[in-house]
């Protein structure tokens, strides 16, 4: 496993070495005021935002917990990419996890036509190790923000949510979703194999009560009984790792899974 991990990281370095944009300075002042929205978006939310630069291999924006999780540069003294910045507080077993995902994504990028590269989105979430020494889970949303003038990808924008502390020690999961169409690409192995999947009346439930509706009313909807409903609601919580249906609704909107 650790040579595996080792050899994917290798080959990650190697692409984001290589890994040059066509972008000049007036490129980067054209999308400085989204940077700046960016920003006044990341103090207003309690989300971690950062924003990656693949051309120049650095944060264009970071918020502060960002920094504090992640370190705030991923240049070394010799102007090359250093990954343990990015990867030094991730979780040990969840490293390689992180790795592969990490690179399965560039090489399905890699292949997209500039026209269809803004339209997924990726959801994955593992352990990282807080301030505090103690290891929390994190869901990190992907997409890219940004292209250059022959269509490669330039910026990407990252949100990173905190999840309930439930969620600490189970394998992590990941989702690829076309933001177009909703349909999932290239871990739907995972999704089948996942032991957070619901099952169609478990989406179904989780949709109503992100509507607002109780148990009763969900019971008088679906014609099914109010004691069938809260089974429901609790392998709900059971498969999500959560505390509760709030927690619930917003992990499974973030996986896309409702």
């Amino acid at each position: 496993m650790k040579r595996r991990a080792e050899q994917i990281e290798a080959e990650l370095l190697r692409n984001m070495e290589t890994h040059r944009c066509a972008v000049a300075e007036e490129d980067y002042e054209r999308i400085a005021p989204k940077i700046d929205l960016l920003q006044r978006l990341a103090e207003a939310e309690r989300s971690l935002f950062a924003v990656f630069d693949m051309n120049k291999k650095n944060y264009l924006l970071e918020s502060p917990e960002q920094k504090r999780l992640f370190g705030s540069s991923n240049i070394d003294r010799e102007g090359k990419y250093n990954s343990d910045s990015t990867y030094r507080n991730i979780h040990p077993d969840d490293f390689a996890f992180v790795l592969e995902t990490d690179l399965l994504i560039y090489r399905f990028y890699s292949q997209l036509q500039p026209a269809e590269k803004r339209n997924y989105k990726l959801i994955y979430d593992f352990r990282v190790k807080d301030t505090d020494g103690f290891y929390r889970r994190y869901m990190h949303q992907s997409i890219i923000l940004e292209l250059d003038k022959n269509g490669k990808a330039w910026l990407s924008l990252v949100i990173t949510d905190l999840l309930p502390e439930k969620a600490g020690n189970y394998q992590p999961q990941r989702r690829l979703i076309n933001i177009k169409n909703g349909k999932l690409y290239l871990f739907t192995d995972d999704e089948n194999n996942s032991p957070g999947l619901l099952t169609k009346r478990e989406k179904e439930i989780l949709h109503l009560i992100s509507r607002g509706y109780d148990s009763k009313s969900i019971s008088d909807k679906l014609f099914i009984s109010v004691n069938t409903v809260n089974n429901h609601r609790q392998n709900i919580l059971r498969k999500t790792r959560t505390e509760n249906t709030t927690q619930a609704v917003l992990y499974c909107k973030r996986l896309g899974i409702i």
